[in-house]
């Protein structure tokens, strides 16, 4: 992607985020908010800030690059005529953001449909004013500053000392997708349950007290599509349970703090068959 063009698309995702945000914080621990569970898919909560920061985002990227496609979780997708293509998850930790607790986050994410590669990705948590920003190719960025990231040439740290972390345990819906939770459960030392995107935007900024690996699966692009340049942007590794590129079949995720650890998760995974 042209400079001037990646240009315009990162200012265009701060909008997003900007616009997304004003929806959301007025929707924020409102006792009886609209909101129903989606009966296909497990404690899946979806609000009507879910839909109409969504609707939002999706009027501005018609307004300002109505070739651009869009891939969206709670409306229907819409065709690319660029290449390009966003990625809009308007709320993600809907089950935080019904109980009024701050850990949910706005995933934006841009992807080269030709090339299947995830360009650019943003998070906002409007309530705290987080916001975190990933460029393919460059050094991912928090609240205008750039991450650095401690553990991302630490290779001491065995696998039994970092902390496991899954939304929750029951996205692990396979037998096999069970047995593999429950092995690295009993290899790492530590195991924590919730956090949704605020588990891999922790992993990026180095903020636990130990390194973090992220094991989950059940999900959908708009899950992880822009966690992967923010992540990827700190030395931190992000791929499927095979090791492989994430992509929009993905489903399976892996995130590690460095190289290493990754390595020694994924040998856990494959381990398992």
């Amino acid at each position: 992607m042209k400079h001037e063009t990646l240009e315009l698309r990162v200012k265009l995702a701060n909008k997003l985020a900007d616009v997304s945000g004003n929806i959301i914080k007025q929707y924020f621990r409102q006792s009886n908010l609209e909101s129903e569970t989606k009966i296909t898919e497990v404690s899946s909560i979806v609000t009507i800030a879910d839909r109409l920061a969504e609707n939002v985002m999706v009027d501005l990227i018609k307004k300002e690059c109505p070739d651009d496609g869009i891939i969206r979780e709670e409306g229907e997708n819409i065709n690319s005529n660029s290449g390009y293509a966003w990625v809009l998850d308007p709320i993600d930790g809907t089950s935080s953001f019904v109980k009024g607790l701050p850990i949910f986050g706005t995933l934006i994410g841009l992807v080269d449909l030709n090339k299947n590669l995830p360009l650019l990705g943003c998070v906002n948590q409007p309530i705290l004013q987080e916001k975190w920003l990933g460029i393919r190719g460059k050094p991912s960025i928090f609240n205008d500053k750039t991450i650095n990231n401690p553990y991302k040439n630490n290779d001491n740290y065995p696998l039994s000392e970092a902390c496991l972390t899954s939304t929750t345990p029951l996205m692990f819906i396979t037998p096999r997708q069970q047995a593999i939770a429950s092995r690295l459960q009993t290899v790492c030392r530590r195991t924590a349950f919730g956090g949704d995107c605020y588990n891999y935007v922790s992993l990026a900024m180095g903020w636990s007290a130990m390194p973090i690996i992220v094991l989950e699966s059940d999900l959908k692009y708009y899950d992880f599509c822009a966690l992967i340049p923010i992540i990827e942007g700190v030395g931190g590794i992000i791929t499927d349970w095979t090791g492989n590129a994430l992509n929009s079949h993905s489903t399976e995720v892996l995130a590690a703090s460095n190289l290493n650890l990754h390595q020694q998760a994924l040998e856990v995974i494959l381990s398992q068959g």
